[in-house]
């Protein structure tokens, strides 16, 4: 059916290469499918017609019937001659036609050619489904910004703008480039094109929004972060267009059997009609050709593997699209055969199973609570560190008042800082023991604050990193499929490790890491271990351990721009629950190929051979070729729909 059939002999991309006049597809059906009504009016005229009265000369309106889809595939055949392709399945239907038409089965013949054409238009029509699917799910980017320009505004093309340009986005209009939002107050955005959840997400003033989410309910004022050729949305539609160029291990074992198969069975066509044909030769017997020959082409026609080479690359190419509605981005199909075969998934801890957003567990020391606070968020507020931030929402939350401050400078591990003329210092206990200030010991897993009032301990803020609700989840989910070991790597202190372990039910975990020795941890288990090794990081200090393991995941509404690169799959958003979703969906895209093959071959070989015996007829090869094609493929959307 399609030009995967002739894959021998030069390689083809499903969705691209169809040179058939396919160029009014997006006119209707009654324009796309104009010529195959046209031949399947008059082959059932004929038909009709012929019941009634006979002629010798009915072979001439079946001619006529078969010209509008048989000229376009006659072209395609003297192209593909010229291109040094003779044995390809224009040649095969072709000649069945010709066969067909030569031993008087001519409503066989205009079949043949007939379905032939209407199920290589079905092919693109379903690709091209697809296709509008992920459209649809990514939606356009605008054509056009509005650019704040002083006190006016003026309306100019994304890919003009530079990072710093502040622009103007009204509700219901997507962000045509990658942002930071300004103003004071939050705004709820609608991320489904980035992340495939429906609910809207809240952002908070400074932070970054990706292109393609959508304010739901005011304007906002965003400041350009990135050019449009380095956005979220232009970057995820370049990853999905390299990903359906990619081919999967079963995609290029299918090219490899196509290579023997087709040759093989027009051999066994040959066979059948010339072995009777020889064996009546040499008794001296009368040769039945027209019996031989009909059974022959039955075998001709079946040996267009059109249902294997459509389905197996469909359901790839299916399944990347419903990967790409669930915010899960693979970078090509043998990612998904990958992904399947995963019996180990590594993860990092902070950003990745925990949010990376710090609260406050505990405070203790030599001082009342609130002077505590009060005295390091005094010093904090002057800080972009995470733990510092969540000192001064803590402070926020309760209603205590940052002390008033002057001289406040950043220092290593620190903050260092004059309030009321008394030196202060609010930091590790790195920064403690640097200023020989004695810290009395803690087993505490959390994170450490210290307060110090002229080199003499105040108190100490102890702040946790906090695990992902559906972290537990997403563990409990992997185990149920399978997956034999679930483990952590983690650059962080043992204690926090440990603790983030226990709490989601991970099996293993490794503490104060880095990043080469999660490199040569993942080494070791994917030459240890059974399975696929798979890597889930969200940093930069990810990167080397993504690239090393079978398959690295990227996390995070778009992660680290590194991370991204050195992945095979990006996650966008911040659901680990996807991470089993990928599992469970490229195990699907098998079962569905195998469901396909099984099915296609199984029909083949049943009408081989009874055709062999002379019980299956030509409309039944029609059939086992191109009605099995058809029903592979409509299989093949309903089962990788959702």
């Amino acid at each position: 059916m399609c030009k995967h059939c002739h894959s021998s002999h030069e390689e083809h991309n499903h969705s691209h290469e169809h040179n058939h006049s396919h160029g009014e597809q997006d006119g209707g059906i009654l324009s796309t499918y104009s010529r195959e009504i046209l031949s399947g009016i008059l082959l059932i005229a004929g038909l009709i017609v012929s019941n009634y009265y006979t002629s010798p000369f009915w072979w001439i309106f079946y001619l006529i019937a078969v010209l509008p889809v048989g000229l376009p595939i006659l072209k395609e055949m003297l192209e593909s001659w010229r291109g040094g392709s003779i044995m390809n399945e224009f040649t095969l239907m072709v000649a069945a036609t010709a066969g067909a038409f030569a031993i008087g089965e001519y409503p066989e013949g205009v079949a043949v050619l007939l379905f032939y054409s209407f199920g290589e238009k079905m092919e693109d029509t379903a690709s091209d489904d697809v296709k509008r699917r992920i459209k649809a799910l990514l939606g356009r980017l605008p054509d056009t910004a509005r650019l704040k320009d002083g006190n006016s505004l003026r309306t100019v093309n994304p890919a003009d703008l530079l990072p710093g340009s502040i622009l103007v986005v009204n509700p219901g209009e997507r962000i045509p480039v990658d942002s930071e939002l300004l103003g004071s107050r939050d705004v709820d955005f609608d991320t489904s094109a980035i992340t495939g959840e429906s609910v809207p997400r809240t952002f908070r003033p400074g932070e970054e929004l990706s292109s393609g989410i959508i304010p739901v309910n005011q304007s906002v004022e965003v400041k350009t972060t990135r050019h449009f050729s380095d956005s979220s949305m232009t970057r995820i539609m370049k990853m999905i267009e390299e990903a359906q160029e990619s081919k999967s291990p079963t995609e290029n074992m299918l090219r490899r059997i196509t290579r023997w198969y087709t040759p093989l069975v027009f051999a066994c066509a040959l066979l059948l009609f010339f072995i009777p044909w020889i064996v009546a030769l040499a008794q001296g017997a009368d040769f039945e050709w027209m019996k031989w020959l009909r059974r022959s082409l039955v075998f001709l026609v079946c040996s267009c593997p059109c249902a294997l080479v459509v389905s197996i690359p469909l359901s790839y190419f299916a399944s990347l699209g419903n990967a790409s509605r669930r915010g899960l981005l693979f970078k090509g199909s043998k990612y998904v055969d990958a992904m399947r075969d995963v019996k180990t998934v590594m993860f990092d801890k902070t950003g990745t199973l925990t949010s990376g957003k710090f609260h406050v567990s505990a405070i203790s020391g030599n001082t009342g609570e609130q002077e505590i606070i009060s005295l390091a968020a005094a010093l904090d507020k002057e800080s972009s560190h995470p733990l510092a931030k969540a000192i001064v929402e803590y402070a926020a939350t309760k209603g205590i008042q940052p002390a008033t401050a002057d001289e406040v400078t950043t220092i290593s591990h620190g903050m260092a800082g004059r309030i009321n003329g008394k030196h202060y210092l609010v930091g590790s206990r790195s920064l403690m023991n640097k200023h020989n200030i004695v810290v009395p010991e803690s087993n505490s897993d959390a994170s450490e604050i210290c307060v110090a009032l002229d080199g003499k301990y105040m108190g100490s803020i102890y702040l946790l990193d906090t695990v992902k609700p559906e972290a537990k989840e997403a563990i409990r989910q992997l185990h149920s499929l399978g997956v034999t070991s679930v483990e952590i790597l983690s650059g962080d202190h043992e204690e926090a490790v440990k603790r983030v372990t226990l709490e989601i039910g991970a099996d293993a975990f490794s503490a104060s890491l880095l990043p080469q020795d999660k490199q040569r941890i993942i080494n070791l288990k994917r030459q240890t271990g059974n399975g696929k090794v798979a890597f889930v990081g969200d940093g930069i200090n990810d990167a080397p351990a993504i690239a090393t393991s079978d398959v690295g995941v990227a996390m995070g509404t778009l992660g680290t721009d590194i991370a991204m690169e050195s992945s095979d799959i990006v996650i966008a958003g911040d659901s680990l629950v996807k991470l089993p979703e990928a599992i469970r969906l490229a195990r699907k895209v098998r079962r569905v190929v195998i469901e396909n093959v099984s099915f296609a071959l199984g029909v083949k070989a049943l009408v081989m051979i009874l055709g062999a015996f002379g019980i299956a007829s030509l409309w039944a090869a029609v059939f086992a070729d191109t009605g099995v094609t058809l029903i592979t493929i409509i299989w093949t959307l309903l089962r990788l729909r959702k």
